[in-house]
């Protein structure tokens, strides 16, 4: 390992935080050692969802990865202030770090905490990494702005469009996790290489698993022939309005065509106000641990993701990728020009949905209740789709090749 190639990973939550984007930071870092990788992480001693809460010990080497966690004040992440202040304490503390440690061939930078790429310029000034990679999961001041409405936010965003401009010069390789991501980082015309990976999904069955026949009766009930899960957050960036209007449209004359939300998040109540008695056909479920989600994720016959049009390109649903790893094919209801239309009519794994099509799509349902086999025909399709070209074993590759053509 003296001669390994080293890689820094600078993200705000790590390992043994369990929240979705950590998870994938430390399974980068897992798969990066099991290639040959030196790798080192600094991120932060506070969880995401108990910010109370600290992780112990400070520094310490975990499965042959050494992780510097450093301190993090506890103000409120719950809103933009209190996460621009715990993204100032972070980052200062991260350069400190840098700038007492070693040098690193290859630094990858996460856009957690809020506005992690202005440590670029530092990066690169006091030669801490030969390469600086951002790997983007979102977009920064812009979800802030689609978040907000406050005249105050958006002139503050507006400045720190600027700095973010500013430190965007200083990245070697930009990796965003769509084409509709890479539209918007465009805009600032920075000179950094470009590449899409992907984050893969968390649960990754080997092949497609048999339905829970006592999960399916739970969430869509004894008589439904053909169903569809909504799983995962209805937040700020999701819409449920052409869903909604989906399931009415069927709910006429095929109650037996069935949608569940077994979801959480600050849009979770105006839906539930929105269903009412006569919406036989859709239900609701509480949100899963993880110890049930792959039961729930594998009982249904097809996903639901949902994009609010102002939020395509900021962010990407992960959901999506843990969908078609268990082999279901999505109703995609958001933006035509987002990364997932674009895979979904790319790879013919789903129906995009909106105001003008519901009438169609609501005809191909109906016949599809009809046909089993069309239906697991579906399934394989897009499993095949995500072991190609989604899936962790992939995308992994993918980064080892980029970063190590990058250090010859």
């Amino acid at each position: 390992m003296n001669n390994a190639p080293t890689v820094t990973l600078m993200y705000h939550f790590f390992f043994p935080d369990d929240v979705v984007s950590a998870r994938h930071f430390t399974q980068l870092a897992e798969s990066l050692r099991d290639l040959g990788w030196k790798v080192r992480v600094l991120t932060s001693n506070r969880y995401c969802r108990y910010t109370k809460k600290t992780i112990h010990p400070r520094k310490e080497m975990w499965n042959n990865i050494e992780i510097i966690r450093a301190y993090r004040p506890s103000f409120n992440q719950a809103n933009n202030y209190g996460r621009i202040f715990n993204s100032i304490f972070i980052l200062n503390m991260w350069l400190l770090h840098l700038l007492m440690g070693r040098k690193s061939d290859v630094i990858i930078v996460g856009t957690d905490p809020q506005f992690a790429a202005l440590i670029f310029p530092f990066l690169k000034i006091f030669r801490r990494g030969k390469i600086l990679v951002h790997w983007c999961f979102d977009v920064y001041p812009e979800a802030v702005i689609a978040n907000e409405t406050g005249k105050m936010t958006h002139t503050i965003m507006r400045i720190a469009k600027r700095f973010m401009s500013l430190s965007y010069k200083f990245v070697d390789v930009m990796v965003d996790i769509g084409q509709c991501m890479r539209s918007i980082l465009q805009r600032y015309k920075h000179k950094a290489l470009y590449h899409t990976l992907t984050p893969w999904a968390l649960v990754e069955p080997d092949t497609l698993q048999k339905p829970n026949e006592k999960t399916r009766v739970q969430l869509f009930g004894e008589n439904a022939k053909l169903t569809i899960l909504y799983s995962g957050n209805m937040g700020k960036a999701h819409d449920f309005q052409q869903i909604v209007d989906l399931a009415r449209y069927l709910c006429k004359d095929h109650k037996d065509i069935v949608f569940c939300f077994a979801c959480r998040g600050n849009r979770y109540e105006e839906l539930v106000s929105q269903v009412t008695a006569q919406d036989t056909n859709i239900r609701f479920a509480g949100f899963a641990d993880e110890a049930q989600l792959a039961k729930r994720l594998g009982c249904a016959d097809i996903h639901l993701v949902s994009l609010k049009e102002q939020w395509s390109g900021i962010v990407v649903p992960s959901k999506f990728f843990g969908s078609i790893a268990m082999g279901k094919p999505i109703i995609f209801n958001g933006p035509q020009n987002s990364a997932i239309a674009k895979w979904i009519s790319q790879y013919k794994i789903g129906w995009l949905l909106n105001n003008h099509n519901i009438p169609q799509i609501a005809t191909e349902l109906i016949k599809l209740k009809n046909e089993p086999q069309t239906i697991q025909q579906c399934s394989q399709k897009a499993h095949q789709v995500y072991k190609e070209h989604f899936s962790r074993k992939s995308v992994v590759r993918r980064w080892d090749q980029l970063l190590r053509s990058k250090i010859k």
